[in-house]
């Protein structure tokens, strides 16, 4: 799915006039599709919709879907923020609503009339704006959205929540926050904001009768991963296939107390379909795990009095290196200069594509230039970790996810999975993808460790490292999502994820 910036949202329209359609035609359109949603989502016969618009072409869109919603049975109210339309394919659409019908209000004259209407209302529609807002919101407008933001009655905005920047997901304060977003053409890149996920709420995308070849020409900021690219990667299996066929995964995880988060990874691992799992662990760690897992092959290693790698165990991980066709290390290894001189000398002798997660990635905070090296590298960082290894604060991370984890794959060469809402892949001199699967329940220990099996099997497997991440953060998410129906956002466990993965799969194939 496409994510366009507001300058090619604006240059794709021009295309589509030049190539035959008209701008009235298009807000026709986009109108009456906004039009459909909101009357799929709610019962608007006999209520009372108060429609806000600006007087821009984001109003043009909203004085269409009166009209419409009018048609339909529902009792609409306009008001208009600003000033009187400006555009004239606005004002032609101002002029087809029956003045025996609806009598716009002014909320720069009557603002006592339009806060009433708004408060009253038993759905709001937001066409104040759209993509083309900048600056800070005006005081009347601002004090009215500060009064429905702490209203009960959902709100549907048009093509982006007024406030909210298209491009960059900066937001006023005082952002009209909307229950369903109804966004034209393509995604934007402000709806795609971790940060503003609460004013965007659900999002949709509606065709306003551009040519989907027209819109094809136009380069996308990042990408939105979809069911079928990941259906793409996964080839039907041969019949004459064996477990060398879907290679051998190295899993080098765990420590005396953390023995869980390397028997998620490695089971996940193998519900992916990894032909062969070899799980190295500590020798205290090793019997909690064999009590467990049937599947893997273990690899005892000498530990520290801590019960965490020993430095001697590297000769043996150089082995086991050798002999994988992936290698994923740091899921519950713990912290210390040991373990560091561990994971460091692993990641340097290494020539198969190494996943490096959690205590694999803090190993080499302040020290990102050691992380360009020969083999194919996949870095899972969440926030924190990100913003440790880069030296910055958690806050400026989140702040601009999309422009660090760009940065982080640039100075690296990794693949680089920012984990979070809408987690994003991110690789050296590509548009980054954006995963839009998952639900707050997956906020919980251990389900990092289920995403970095997943994607270090997959790598095992023969997916180039951006496919395997992008698989991997997309059925994670699913994964969550088919959890929480299941059980609740509240009561699911990384391991309830594990076993929605058959399913999955099952699908796929």
């Amino acid at each position: 799915m496409k994510v366009l910036t507001a300058e090619k949202m604006r240059q794709l329209e021009e295309a589509a006039v030049a190539s035959g359609l008209d701008y009235r035609r298009l807000m026709e359109n986009a109108g009456s599709a906004a039009a459909r949603v909101i009357r799929s989502r709610y019962e608007v016969q006999g209520k009372a919709v108060t429609v806000l618009c600006g007087s821009g072409n984001n109003g043009g869109d909203g004085f269409v879907i009166a009209r419409k919603l009018t048609e339909e049975g529902a009792q609409v109210t306009v008001v208009l923020t600003g000033e009187p339309p400006r555009t004239p394919q606005a004002r032609e659409m101002l002029s087809r609503i029956s003045p025996s019908l609806l009598d716009p209000i002014s909320l720069e004259k009557d603002p006592f009339d339009a806060n009433s209407a708004a408060r009253e209302a038993d759905l709001i529609v937001d066409a104040v704006y759209g993509i083309g807002f900048h600056g800070r919101l005006p005081d009347g407008v601002r004090a009215l959205f500060r009064v429905l933001n702490g209203l009960p009655a959902p709100k549907v905005a048009v093509d982006i929540p007024s406030g909210l920047y298209c491009d960059t997901g900066e937001a006023d304060e005082d952002t009209l926050a909307a229950d369903v977003t109804v966004t034209f053409s393509a995604l934007k890149p402000g709806l795609l904001s971790g940060k503003q996920a609460a004013l965007c709420g659900r999002v949709e995308v509606v065709s306003i009768g551009i040519d989907e070849a027209l819109l094809n020409q136009f380069t996308s900021e990042q990408t939105l991963i979809d069911e079928g690219m990941v259906r793409a990667c996964f080839p039907p299996r041969e019949a004459d296939s064996h477990k060398g066929t879907y290679g051998r995964l190295l899993l080098v995880c765990g420590s005396y107390g953390m023995a869980g988060a390397a028997m998620m990874a490695t089971e996940a691992a193998l519900r992916c379909g990894v032909g062969l799992a070899a799980l190295a662990l500590p020798r205290s760690v090793y019997p909690i795990a064999a009590a467990r897992l049937c599947e893997p092959i273990f690899v005892p290693l000498p530990e520290t009095e801590k019960g965490q790698l020993s430095p001697t165990a590297r000769p043996v991980l150089r082995r086991e290196a050798e002999k994988s066709d992936a290698l994923l290390i740091g899921c519950g290894l713990g912290g210390g200069e040991e373990v560091r001189d561990v994971v460091a000398d692993v990641l340097t002798h290494a020539s198969c594509p190494v996943i490096l997660d959690a205590d694999g990635i803090n190993a080499f905070a302040g020290h990102i230039d050691k992380l360009k090296t020969a083999c194919p590298l996949i870095l899972t960082p969440h926030p924190g970790e990100m913003a440790r290894l880069m030296g910055v604060t958690t806050a400026e991370i989140q702040n601009d996810r999309m422009t660090f984890a760009r940065r982080l794959a640039a100075d690296t060469g990794a693949v680089v999975v920012l984990k979070g809402h809408r987690t994003l892949v991110a690789a050296p001199g590509r548009e980054p993808l954006v995963n839009v699967t998952g639900n707050p329940g997956m906020s919980t220990g251990g389900s990092g460790d289920v995403l970095a099996g997943m994607i270090a099997s997959f790598a095992a497997q023969g997916m180039t490292p951006e496919q395997a991440a992008m698989c991997g953060v997309y059925l994670h998410g699913s994964a969550g999502d088919a959890a929480a129906a299941r059980l609740s956002q509240h009561a699911m466990l990384p391991t309830d994820m594990i076993r929605e993965l058959g399913g999955l799969f099952s699908n796929l194939e």
